[in-house]
């Protein structure tokens, strides 16, 4: 059999093709980059200033003190409960922002981050639920707990396996 090679696209046309692709996309893309960043920026720097000065104020020592027998179940210091709160009542970024500010391993990022993926931004998805017909407490105690629990299971399973 005679088989003809497939056509080669004309390389110019593909060229200035590509050409008007980046010189489109490019703009948009930078746009939407920045505005993504400023997104993340407005939640995580005033989180991480506020973990920074009630770390100066001594009230993540005390709470510290009064969360350790929680957290350490999970393996977390106490201070770990100041993101997991932040996380919980507001959301993932302002948790990362407080998380930043503390000195933790990265078997305990891992656990702190589970257990707020799980339980995160529970105020407003607990008034979602609830316009929806469902119970925003029930569901956001579910939540929560669930989270916690998951975060002391990977905490024990990370221990049994390191």
């Amino acid at each position: 059999m005679n088989e003809q090679p497939p056509e080669l696209p004309d390389l110019v046309d593909s060229h200035s093709s590509l050409l008007a692709s980046l010189r489109r996309d490019l703009p948009r893309g930078i746009r939407s980059g920045l505005e993504t960043f400023w997104s993340l920026a407005k939640a995580m720097i005033p989180a991480y200033a506020l973990a920074l000065v009630l770390q100066k104020l001594g009230v993540i020592t005390a709470l510290a003190h009064v969360a350790q027998p929680v957290m350490s179940l999970m393996g977390l210091p106490g201070s770990a409960a100041v993101p997991l709160v932040l996380g919980y009542v507001l959301n993932v970024y302002a948790a990362i922002g407080a998380m930043t500010a503390l000195h933790l391993s990265a078997q305990q990022i891992t656990v702190l981050a589970l257990a707020i993926l799980i339980g995160h931004n529970l105020l407003v998805e607990g008034a979602v639920l609830r316009k929806a017909g469902m119970s925003g407490l029930g569901f956001g105690v579910l939540r929560a707990v669930s989270g916690l629990l998951a975060a002391g299971v990977a905490n024990l399973l990370m221990k049994a396996f390191s």
